[in-house]
């Protein structure tokens, strides 16, 4: 046997549980593990030498560790007494902020339930700066020789002089825990205070509901995805980053640090979330560092939790209401309410019950609570954190190479790969490696525009994610012009292109246009309504002031020459155009398309229009008109069809043939004003707009020319057109798609020729009828978009086609405004769902106050109640009698406290405080005092024996 080998033999010999984990991680390759067989020595072997890791399963072992997470925490328990087990493979790298951490192994004291441990007890900071967790109950740990890819120059290992140091002349057996871990009376050595007492079991009260919740939410929970809880909430966003456990990191929107929670996914730690940011923590409510799926939808959405689990298809009983606290105050209140109405019976019978109640309550020290300063307890309620861990805090490597531009300020990170790069803080950008032009690229060929310098990328906190696309500025000469106009207007790349699109699109021809989906281009030189317009849409998303008007004046300075058109009615915009009527042309003319049919002699007209408001709502609010027709010709006017009306009074008529005109719209819009648009998905109104954000940013770089400095584009034969732009139809001019793109568009058709016309997102299943509304806006009609979005990014390089780096530039074009309608429809959902809280809350104000102070009658009821039931229990058992739950309804209405109804509540009430409990039967109770227990009461206390002290 290798050292390996005789290190397993050891842990099994000791009495450890060893369980698989998965090669270079920390997740357990076995579902039920809690459960689940130790596996045996032999296989253990097997899958170490196959590359594989091991645990320790704690409970099943009767094992608590001490996690010590730095040097400094490895310090104190060492000070205290402690001899260490494990020399994790973080602590041995010298670049890991766990550097100088280890594990301490003990075993469970006797008399004590190692299942019925607290598992909680995470991210403890000690006083000299340490932070250590108390691993106990269903956890496990990794164990030797374990490696992770977070230190893959390392792995688990023994420490010398502990348990598992085969070379000690007398193995070591692994130390019991001391008592003052279970216990406050117990003495604690210096520098472990925080640890007094951790793992004494949350009060009676708190069990009571955990043991609730625990038969009503089973394994159901932990097996609906994250994903589905989460529904998509703006404020959380999951970071590239995973936890040392393997599972993935979130950052909350607000929060200091970039490590707000960790969402556990089957390891270690299990399937609940871990929240580390204390600003998340208090902007949820939260009372808990760790939380279940379930309890963190509920904080996230609201609601109760029945609705929450129904929300994702668990379905559970009736919720009972939360058992409410008892004191003795409020018997006391209640003994001045009977004096004051002179029943002074009913008054000495709560005075004597808050006397009897007092003497039963834990004190602060039993309940493990020592009171500091006001608004602030230490023990058992310390773990809490108030404010982000200061583990979370970033290393001065991490920290970057800070200036300020104004207000503003701006880190770099040398040497740093983009990944690398932390999310900005909310009032910070972040500048980052340019990103490589991926290998698959082919550059530019024939371009006529200049290619120019690209300066590296500057983003905000929400831009991050999309830092990695910017290597299509440095790509094609067209968009690194792009990027040094938005660098010299201090205005964001990407809202910028934006912007620039519908403009770009607005100087070219309305008969230059797409080849027909088929690819086939008809043989007939002549005008043919087939083929697709590139008419483009765009909205420039951000919040009041942030810079939307900022970004369509620089585009509108970059490309002047555009016929711009407030939003108004459909047949407004029509008439904007010039329009072939061929009923007023004679024959021989109709048949010549070389010699158009003119309309609207006289006034000024283009076959050019774009349509801009930097206020979406003026749009919507034509669009919201009722009877008005113009969502359906802007859908149409997208594709370059025929749209207008044909109405009999010539002079109404708003006819525009297909193909004769270039329309575009561009419009700023606040992220609470989009839903109504995205409401039109099942029209497809939202898939024909590019969604890009647009903000202020910071001015850098040279300054660059009043016009956009790009070379034109000669569609007609490679010169200019001398055609007069009069609105009739004219031969098309073909853009082909190029080669890489086929193969997106074969899959498209493919789809679309499949497809069940009756089904919103084509789909044949049920959940398929109503669809995806992200999917359907940024999945629906994006090939078409993105050639159009291509063949626009090649006319900025002075090219009449696109070529293949145009198309790959155009899908990441598309992939961040995929990532903003995701944004966006999780808001418009979220907002939805507010709103009609908001209505129900309206419409059931009465009935709410009615429910409300039902309820409220009723917990008063309880607690007076619960009053009798302490007098008439002291009675019986001054009697010497069993107390039984039937014999006290008999005694509450025989003595004429009241009714009996409220007699299981006020029991249910009671128990909850830990002072009474069931003995025997579901029938029979008993009194417990203070601290005390109840054979087979359903609330049990510890009562740690009297043990040796490792550390105190």
């Amino acid at each position: 046997m290798n050292a390996n080998h005789k290190l397993i033999a050891r842990m099994a010999e000791l009495g450890c549980h060893l369980m698989p984990l998965a090669p270079q991680i920390k997740h357990p390759i076995m579902e039920g593990w809690p459960l689940a067989l130790a596996t045996t020595v032999d296989d253990a072997i097997a899958h170490v030498d196959a590359k594989g890791n091991l645990g320790v399963n704690l409970a099943s072992s009767r094992l608590i560790v001490l996690d010590s997470e730095n040097l400094a925490a490895t310090q104190a328990v060492v000070d205290a007494g402690f001899t260490l087990t494990v020399i994790t493979a973080k602590s041995q790298d010298p670049t890991s902020h766990k550097r100088g951490g280890s594990h301490v192994w003990l075993r469970v004291p006797d008399g004590i339930e190692a299942r019925g441990l607290p598992s909680n007890r995470l991210q403890i900071p000690l006083a000299n700066g340490g932070m250590i967790d108390v691993l106990a109950g269903a956890r496990y740990v990794v164990a030797p020789p374990s490696r992770i890819d977070e230190a893959p120059n390392w792995m688990y290992a023994p420490c010398q002089g502990g348990p598992l140091d085969l070379f000690m002349p007398a193995l070591l057996d692994i130390p019991v825990a001391p008592s003052w871990l279970f216990d406050r009376s117990a003495a604690c050595p210096p520098g472990l205070e925080p640890l007094h007492g951790i793992l004494i079991p949350d009060p009676p009260r708190l069990k009571v509901e955990q043991d609730a919740r625990s038969i009503e939410l089973d394994n159901r929970v932990d097996s609906v995805p994250w994903d589905q809880w989460l529904a998509s909430d703006p404020r959380l966003i999951a970071l590239s980053q995973l936890d040392g456990c393997g599972c993935r990191i979130y950052h909350w929107i607000g929060a200091d640090n970039d490590k707000s929670a960790t969402l556990h996914d089957g390891c270690e730690q299990g399937y609940g979330a871990h929240i580390w940011s204390g600003t998340m923590q208090a902007a949820l409510n939260l009372d808990h560092d760790h939380i279940s799926r379930l309890n963190l939808a509920k904080a996230l959405h609201g609601g109760t939790i029945r609705e929450r689990a129904s929300a994702v298809g668990i379905e559970l009983g009736a919720e009972r209401e939360d058992l409410q606290t008892v004191r003795p105050s409020d018997y006391l209140r209640m003994a001045a309410d009977a004096s004051a109405t002179g029943d002074t019976r009913k008054a000495e019978m709560y005075r004597a019950a808050a006397r009897d109640l007092e003497s039963r309550l834990p004190t602060a020290q039993q309940r493990g609570i020592a009171y500091v300063v006001p608004g602030t307890v230490v023990g058992a309620n310390a773990l809490v954190p108030q404010t982000d861990s200061p583990v979370n805090e970033p290393d001065p490597e991490r920290a970057g190479v800070s200036r300020k531009a104004g207000k503003i300020t701006i880190r770099s990170f040398p040497d740093r790969e983009i990944g690398d790069v932390p999310v900005p803080a909310e009032d910070e950008f972040h500048e980052y490696p340019m990103p490589a032009i991926p290998e698959h690229i082919t550059p530019v060929q024939g371009a006529k525009t200049k290619m120019l310098p690209v300066l590296p990328p500057l983003a905000n906190r929400m831009d991050h994610d999309s830092v990695s696309r910017e290597w299509i500025f440095s790509a094609t000469p067209g968009l690194s012009h792009v990027a040094a106009a938005a660098d010299s207007h201090a205005v964001s790349r990407w809202g910028l292109l934006g912007a620039l699109l519908p403009r770009i699109a607005a100087l070219v021809p309305p008969t230059v246009r797409l080849t027909p989906a088929s690819r086939r281009i008809p043989s007939d030189p002549g005008p043919t309504t087939e083929g697709t317009s590139i008419n483009v849409y765009s909205v420039l998303v951000g919040p009041p002031g942030s810079g939307k008007t900022d970004t369509m004046s620089a585009a509108a300075a970059l490309i002047p020459d555009v016929r711009i058109v407030a939003p108004g009615t459909g047949e407004g915009v029509l008439k904007e155009f010039p329009r072939g009527d061929q009923d007023d042309v004679d024959a021989d003319a109709a048949e010549d398309y070389s010699q158009p049919a003119v309309g609207s002699v006289g006034e000024s007209l283009s076959d050019s229009v774009m349509m801009e408001s930097d206020e979406m709502d003026v749009f919507l609010g034509e669009l919201s008109r009722q009877g008005s027709r113009t969502s359906g010709w802007f859908r149409t006017m997208w594709m370059g069809g025929d749209v207008g009306n044909t109405a009999s009074d010539k002079d109404r008529r708003s006819a525009v043939k297909a193909h004769t005109y270039r329309f575009g719209i561009l419009l700023g819009a606040q992220p609470t004003t989009v839903a109504t648009l995205f409401d039109e998905s099942d029209k497809g109104t939202p898939q024909r707009f590019m969604w890009l954000t647009a903000h202020q940013t910071v001015q850098r770089g040279p300054e660059y020319p009043q016009r956009l400095a790009v070379a034109p584009v000669y569609w007609f034969g490679g010169r200019p057109s001398m055609i007069p732009t009069l609105g009739d139809a004219r031969p098309p001019v073909w853009i082909t798609p190029p080669a890489a793109a086929t193969e997106y568009m074969d899959a498209d058709r493919a789809r679309a020729a499949t497809a069940n016309p009756f089904s919103a997102n084509g789909g044949y299943s049920d959940g398929d009828l109503v669809g995806d509304k992200v999917e359907a806006i940024a999945d629906r009609h994006s090939v078409l978009q993105q050639l159009k979005i291509s063949a626009l990014l090649a006319a900025l390089d002075g090219l009449a086609q696109p070529q293949d780096v145009h198309w790959f530039c155009a899908g990441e074009v598309m992939a961040v405004r995929r990532r903003n309608i995701e944004a966006l429809v999780a808001l418009a959902e979220r907002l939805s769902i507010m709103e009609t809280r908001k209505r129900g809350q309206s419409l059931g104000l009465m009935q709410s106050h009615a429910k409300a102070a039902s309820e409220q009658e009723t917990h008063e009821r309880s607690k007076e109640t619960s009053a009798q039931v302490l007098w008439e229990f002291n009675e019986i058992m001054r009697e010497g009698r069993v107390v039984t739950r039937s014999e006290l309804c008999q005694r509450i209405e025989k003595n004429g406290w009241g009714t009996a109804a409220f007699v299981p509540d006020a029991l249910a009430l009671l128990m909850s405080e830990g002072i009474v409990a069931q003995t025997g039967d579901a029938n029979t109770y008993t009194l417990l005092s203070a601290g005390g227990d109840a054979e087979g009461a359903t609330v049990s206390v510890l009562h740690p024996p009297t043990i040796a002290s490792v550390g105190g």
